[in-house]
């Protein structure tokens, strides 16, 4: 007796319980640990406050500490040693397939060098987030030009979008209209932060839409007009089709920790999180050479051309809001905060589907610095990217850089595969166990065993072991895997960026419901099938036949 109801548990509550356990072990793992649902894309100004709550001395956030002084930066061969050194031992920790660096002086390339993958250094990236500088510089061209005032509502410009009247231009560029991290376009709405700083795409994918109402043209040709084309960009674009034409550096996903160039392109639309005004701009290393170079000359490119005033540069620094959650501001597409000598910094970082980036300009130094990857890395692994590039900016002021420490991130990697597996091996149980399923389903001496002479106990056993299994069932093959696909809510990421930056996380998720799901409607199949397949054998004729 004991037996049999041990094997009967084996294909059920066991069952369910493994895959309720992997359900349970996935939502705790995934909403407590990195690396299961996908890290938002960094604070513009995460490389200084982390930096700063970690005392890391290799963080841009504190460097002035361990800085030579202006005009003692290493220049020529030396900076190239200093440089070529630390890229040579780094890079491979990062992951990242391909990466692309230049370090700039308002007239001179001081250093340029691509590694890993990419085809050149005329290769575009997609720059994520330093996108929004391109959008605040085209927002200031049409401002000194008379036709945008910063403090009119930003609705007066675009009056198809449900924004506020109280939300104005400035506000957009500024960060604080109260619009939601993860709201696109569409959906943007003025919420409880309005007035404070809180990044939100949806301030520069407005402010996009801006610039083509004032100007007439897309948001792509005003910039190939008023900005790439007099700066000598020439294979930068926000068009993704004239990118691709360019030949861009392969974008590659993470799946499972590993960079795999899958060919994904992200769709732009009011519905999308994010656009080309908030972070899909095209760009290569050459070209954001030439753009940290106009913005170290006051608005003239090294090329002479001038794309802005003195004034609209100082504005687009220092026109900024605090960010109440750190030492910095936010102000125009850039961060800026200040090293503990008083020496100013401005820097943003980006981070997309399959592409990282960062810049940073020292003014004082007459110095800026741009470093893209090729790769993102939802687990963590863009953390060492963005390390690297902090490390290259410290190797171009002459400070000592820290080595990248990948060990956490291939911890970490290790650690979620394994879970991953787990999770799916356990979700395919029931579907594996389901001839087994059958088969007991097939014995009914079980369920006579236990009937008395009148078959009462038998009905009443019966009955109460029906009600069990449909419990179990609707617990298994619905509950089970609304669970999983409720998990993305719980994090506080929509399905659409799920799929879009974790492609790993989505596919575990997806498959592990479909398998549940599966398995659940070939159960009620086979006990038709079974049924089907009994009832010649009960029917008292064919009884009747065979004893004949």
């Amino acid at each position: 007796m004991r037996k049999r109801g041990t094997k009967r548990e084996s294909g059920g509550p066991a069952a369910l319980a493994a895959a309720g356990c992997a359900a349970l072990a996935l939502a705790l793992a995934c909403l407590g640990v990195p690396g299961c649902a996908p890290e938002p894309e960094p604070e513009p100004d995460a490389a200084a406050s982390a930096s700063d709550a970690e005392g890391d001395p290799s963080g841009l956030g504190d460097m002035g500490d361990v800085a030579p002084p202006e005009g003692q930066e290493p220049e020529g061969a030396a900076l190239a040693a200093r440089i070529d050194a630390y890229l040579d031992r780094n890079f491979p920790a990062t992951g990242v397939p391909g990466v692309a660096v230049a370090v700039v002086d308002g007239q001179d390339v001081r250093y340029l060098r691509t590694l890993g993958d990419v085809p050149g250094p005329d290769a575009p990236f997609v720059i994520g987030s330093l996108s929004k500088s391109f959008t605040a510089l085209a927002v200031m061209q049409l401002v000194e030009e008379g036709a945008i005032d910063l403090d009119a509502p930003a609705s007066a410009y675009a009056p198809a979008y449900d924004v506020p009247a109280a939300v104005t231009v400035r506000d957009l560029l500024n960060q604080t209209s109260g619009f939601g991290y993860y709201e696109s376009l569409a959906d943007a709405r003025a919420g409880d932060a309005f007035g404070e700083f809180s990044y939100a795409n949806a301030n520069y994918d407005l402010l996009g839409r801006i610039v083509e109402a004032v100007s007439g043209q897309s948001y792509a040709d005003y910039l190939d007009g008023r900005v790439l084309g007099p700066l000598g960009m020439a294979t930068s674009s926000a068009d993704p089709a004239r990118a691709a034409a360019f030949g861009m550096a392969p974008g590659h996903r993470a799946w499972f920790g590993v960079p795999v160039a899958d060919g994904f392109v992200h769709g732009s639309s009011d519905e999308a999180w994010g656009a080309a005004p908030s972070g899909y701009v095209a760009s290569s290393v050459e070209d954001m050479a030439r753009y940290l170079q106009m913005y170290l000359n006051g608005g003239v490119g090294a090329n002479g051309a001038r794309v802005l005033s003195p004034e609209g540069v100082a504005s687009m620094f220092l026109d900024r809001v605090p960010d109440p959650e750190g030492d910095t501001y936010y102000g125009m597409g850039w961060t800026s905060f200040c090293w503990d000598d008083g020496e100013l910094v401005l820097s943003h970082d980006g981070q997309v589907e399959n592409y990282v980036a960062s810049m940073c300009l020292l003014p004082e130094r007459d110095l800026g610095v741009v470093v893209l990857g090729d790769a993102s890395d939802h687990a963590g692994g863009d953390g060492l990217f963005f390390d690297m590039a902090s490390g290259v900016v410290a190797a171009a002021v002459g400070a000592d850089p820290e080595p990248v420490d990948a060990a956490w991130v291939w911890r970490a990697h290790q650690r979620d595969d394994v879970l991953y597996l787990s999770v799916s091996l356990a979700c395919a149980l029931p579907l594996v166990t389901l001839p087994r399923w059958a088969a007991r389903r097939g014995d009914g001496s079980a369920s006579r065993s236990f009937g008395g002479g009148d078959g009462s106990a038998s009905r009443s056993f019966g009955g109460r072991g029906r009600s069990a299994r449909v419990v179990r069932a609707v617990l298994l093959h619905v509950v089970a895997p609304l669970v999983l696909l409720a998990l993305p809510f719980a994090w506080g990421v929509p399905w659409r960026d799920l799929l879009a930056f974790a492609p790993d996380v989505s596919a575990v998720l997806l498959v592990c419901a479909a398998l549940l799901v599966v398995a659940g409607v070939a159960k009620p199949m086979l006990v038709a099938k079974g049924s089907r397949d009994d009832g010649p054998r009960n029917d008292p004729a064919v009884k009747n036949t065979h004893a004949v």
